[in-house]
């Protein structure tokens, strides 16, 4: 998953200081024009920015949420009140309904009960309504310079914007993590962490119109109903969570294809390991490796089907000659590649 509680908190934080300097900007800026209303409520928001730090370490990220788009809210539609509807204020009440609903869906990823911002949102366009309504009929309180409605509204343009596109930006980041990591677990078996029988379909079907000839091997471990019933099955899913890791760390495609059986695919190249010689090692490997289990060591065996195959012939066929070579490797006496 994307989003934990780590990143939750880091993008909270970022939230929460950038919040505070531009309420320390806003503060400097009607300190200049002498607005006090304004300037008492920003040195409020400075405290109770301030104070979310606090709210975010604690983790209370539904407290966070909420009081932070209240606080957005009034001040900007006590802004728009005092300024007029020329100073730009009320662009943030849409803009802040992209953080909201980002926020709602850090909330569903943590599982964080009692966060949903559609009221928070509908709130933000009464207010938005409201304001515009009222200042239609009604003249602002103060009246600001053009020097300074001017970049007031560049000011809150630009801060929107980059709020807007940074939260858009990481969504589609999310979206496309997400939709990644789906396709690897879709792909991928959860145990050994090997390709699963679905990624390895694929990959034949697309060497159908390959000109080149390939190997193909089923392999099995031996005995390995013993192994679980012996010593469990928690045992027997150490055993193919090694074997797996094991056979990961080849340089030729393998998947579980499973239960305790494994399929390799090659090419027969000069450039690539002849497929004799490499089961041989893999064989011996696993052979020679100690497992060890709740300090019970024990050795595993596998045996190996090796069939070839090349361009137009039928997959399945080549799947059941490999599978009968294992069969004979089994009822000869185990731990051999048979070809």
């Amino acid at each position: 998953m994307f989003m934990n509680l780590k990143r939750a908190k880091l993008l909270a934080y970022c939230i929460s200081v950038c919040f505070l300097l531009i309420h320390i900007l806003m503060l400097l800026i009607f300190l200049q024009c002498k607005i006090l209303p304004l300037v008492r409520f920003n040195i409020f928001s400075i405290c109770f920015y301030i104070a979310i730090l606090f709210v975010v370490h604690k983790e209370w990220f539904p407290l966070f949420t909420i009081s932070v788009y209240l606080e957005v809210v009034a001040h900007m539609t006590f802004a728009i009140l005092l300024t007029g509807w020329n100073t730009g204020f009320q662009v943030t009440l849409i803009g802040m309904n992209v953080l909201a609903f980002y926020a709602e869906y850090t909330g569903r990823s943590l599982k964080l009960k009692y966060l949903k911002v559609m009221p928070l949102c509908v709130l933000g366009m009464i207010m938005y309504l409201a304001s515009y309504i009222y200042m239609h009929f009604n003249s602002p309180f103060y009246s600001l310079s053009e020097n300074v409605v001017f970049w007031l509204n560049i000011l809150w343009g630009i801060i929107v914007f980059v709020i807007s596109s940074l939260v858009l930006q990481l969504l589609v980041i999310i979206t496309n993590s997400s939709e990644e990591e789906l396709a690897y677990q879709l792909s991928h078996d959860k145990l050994t962490g090997l390709p699963n029988r679905y990624y390895l379909s694929e990959q034949l079907n697309s060497i159908k119109n390959d000109k080149s000839q390939f190997w193909l091997c089923i392999s099995d471990i031996d005995d390995f109903k013993k192994i679980n019933d012996t010593y469990g099955h928690n045992c027997g899913d150490y055993v193919l969570k090694t074997i797996g890791d094991l056979l990961a760390s080849t340089e030729i495609l393998c998947c579980r294809w499973g239960g305790e059986e494994f399929l390799f695919v090659g090419r027969l190249e000069n450039n690539y390991p002849q497929p004799r010689s490499f089961l041989e090692k893999i064989r011996k490997d696993i052979q020679e490796y100690s497992f060890e289990y709740d300090g019970i060591k024990f050795q595993v065996t596998m045996t190996f089907g090796l069939s070839t195959f090349s361009n137009g012939d039928d997959i399945d066929k080549v799947l059941r000659d490999a599978d009968d070579k294992l069969y004979i490797g089994k009822q000869s006496g185990k731990n051999r590649v048979i070809n």
